[in-house]
């Protein structure tokens, strides 16, 4: 079994034991969910309040009990995530794909940040010089990149990774 950071648990919702969700909306998909330290439980509610989800864990009921779990992390199980549509890829099954330019691999993905109007690949490079491996960062914009099943490939833009 493989499990898959979702998202972190945030401020306690009302009285009743509902926690605000900070993370992939994917959790609403789920019948249950991996909590940090404390396993598995089931998903009994979910709900949207403003522009945050609300859920609600099998045996948390009270304020209490949900502030027990503030700040928390939240996993899912890889086989039980949706699948998705054609062209669409869960950002984590992205980490470690190696990097092509021109055909010539030039490192691989490190990690993937939220840059607001578009995310960004971190891209560790390879070679001999020091320069060669170091971080370099790439707009997750299509059509210069192509998501692959053995890897990126990225157009050779003047200066993208100079």
């Amino acid at each position: 079994m493989r499990l898959v950071e979702i998202g972190r648990f945030g401020a306690p919702y009302a009285l009743q034991g509902g926690l605000r969700f900070r993370g992939e909306p994917v959790v609403a998909h789920l019948e249950r969910i991996y909590v940090e330290g404390h396993g598995w439980r089931a998903v009994e509610d979910l709900y949207p309040v403003g522009d945050e989800l609300v859920v609600h864990l099998a045996g948390v009921s009270t304020r209490e009990l949900a502030e027990a779990l503030v700040g928390l992390r939240v996993y899912a199980e890889v086989a039980a995530l949706p699948p998705l549509e054609e062209g669409r890829y869960y950002y984590f099954a992205l980490m470690g794909l190696p990097v092509y330019v021109a055909g010539q691999k030039v490192g691989e993905v490190v990690d993937i940040l939220d840059a607001g109007a578009q995310d960004v690949l971190v891209i560790r490079g390879v070679g001999e010089r020091l320069r060669d491996r170091m971080e370099r960062l790439v707009p997750l914009q299509a059509p210069y990149v192509r998501v692959e099943r053995e890897g990126i490939h990225v157009e050779p833009i003047p200066g993208l990774l100079d």
